[in-house]
């Protein structure tokens, strides 16, 4: 048995920048790696990391289950934004420490974002396929700066997407509870309700975080509010977006398009995949390598100063 183990699940680590790893090495604690190359599993999680003060986790789940199985956990440093894999209440329970990265994947999320953003209002997929196809054909687009951007969400990453938007010249409207009304006014992005952001936006973006009290679904209710013609953007969760209100949007030719990088089940291939107006990525936001080594640095950083009793309250989930 290890004293203050730092387990690291992460599917892939340090593979285009090694100072991460270097870090670990460096450091007084042991560290442990999970190295097949893929999602790890429950069974490979129990295995590996029993003996772990500190797991730098990816999204698999943590519940209460699995902290009966890692007995000596002290602390979890999820490498991203979102803590939705843990159970924090559970955590709290047990007093185990829940950390995570929360600024450094907001300019990666929202430059992707952008990219859907622009892409559908280019229409240029399709454009793309066509071309491939020997086809000459132009399709309707349209600029960015004359379009209306409706964020739900307006965190870290949804400001970010409000003052990208905004650069290029297009009206931003947001809906967010909790949305910081000075920063707002301050930055040209007008704060209204859902009902008006969907009903009043060419793009709806989704960045709201996952909450069990007030949850967030966009269904076929909120679907027909939409603009005819506008097109929705999920870089927030899969679950958020009814698939099969969404697959009847598109067919009915309500929706333009759809761009998303979350899926409710993943590795996805469904139906959305078959529409040329659609753009999907495989939850890969955040997978810049520029973003994944600042990420996983700040892990390892965390992971050492919690070891060290370093960490200060401001830091912690949990």
């Amino acid at each position: 048995m290890t004293e203050n183990l730092i387990f690291v699940a992460l599917s892939t680590f340090a593979e285009r920048d090694r100072a991460p790893l270097a870090a670990l090495e460096s450091s007084p604690y042991p560290f442990r790696l999970h190295d097949t190359g893929a999602r790890i599993t429950r069974a490979e999680l129990l295995g590996n990391a029993s003996d772990a003060a500190v797991v730098i986790a990816g999204v698999e789940p943590y519940d209460a289950q699995a902290f009966e199985g890692l007995p000596r956990l002290r602390c979890i440093v999820r490498c991203g934004v979102g803590t939705d894999a843990v159970d924090l209440e559970a955590a709290h329970q047990r007093g185990i420490t829940v950390l995570n990265t929360p600024d450094v994947p907001a300019a990666a999320v929202a430059e992707l974002a952008l990219a859907m953003f622009l892409s559908l209002s280019r229409n240029l997929r399709a454009q793309s396929n066509l071309m491939q196809a020997r086809k000459w054909t132009r399709l309707e687009s349209h600029l960015l700066g004359a379009r209306t951007v409706g964020l739900v969400g307006l965190g870290r990453i949804g400001r970010r997407v409000a003052e990208l938007s905004r650069a290029f010249g297009a009206r931003v409207m947001a809906s967010d509870p909790m949305a910081d009304a000075t920063w707002a006014a301050r930055c040209g992005v007008e704060i209204s309700t859902l009902d008006d952001v969907l009903s009043s936006a060419d793009i709806v973006s989704l960045h709201a975080a996952r909450t069990s009290s007030h949850p967030l679904q966009i269904g076929a209710a909120e679907l027909s509010r939409m603009k005819r013609g506008a097109v929705l953007v999920n870089l927030a969760r899969g679950g958020m977006v009814d698939e099969e209100a969404l697959v009847a949007a598109l067919q009915s030719g309500h929706l333009a398009g759809f761009g998303a990088d979350v899926f409710e089940s993943e590795p996805y291939a469904g139906p959305l995949c078959d529409f040329d107006q659609a753009i999907l990525t495989p939850h890969s936001a955040t997978m810049p390598v520029e973003t994944r080594s600042a990420m996983e640095a700040e892990c390892v950083d965390k992971a050492i100063r919690f070891l060290a009793g370093a960490i200060q309250p401001s830091e912690r989930v949990v």
